[in-house]
């Protein structure tokens, strides 16, 4: 039980960590290279393709609307609604 909500939490910390982050940016279009950036400031040591892993994972589960573009390192949210809340609400 308890493992399991952590695991919804953990989620759901990635999904606002990236809204704050392209708050900051102020763009739809994040370099992985910027969130990496972030990750080591809160003293989180992650390569790039776990990055992109954990954005995969967010993009999958409906946390987060965009993709990644592999080979330019980025993030391009969608311009509307791009950290939609049903998601978190239905699980």
């Amino acid at each position: 039980g308890t493992y399991l909500v952590l695991e919804k939490l953990k989620t759901l910390v990635y999904r606002n960590f990236l809204k704050r982050i392209q708050r900051i940016e102020a763009t739809n279009q994040l370099k992985l290279q910027r969130v990496q950036l972030g990750f080591k400031w809160c003293e989180e040591d992650l390569g790039l393709d776990e990055i992109e892993c954990i954005i995969a994972n967010l993009i999958y589960k409906g946390h987060v609307k965009g993709y990644i573009s592999h080979s330019k390192r980025v993030l391009v949210l969608s311009k509307t609604n791009p950290f939609p809340i049903d998601p978190i609400l239905k699980n």
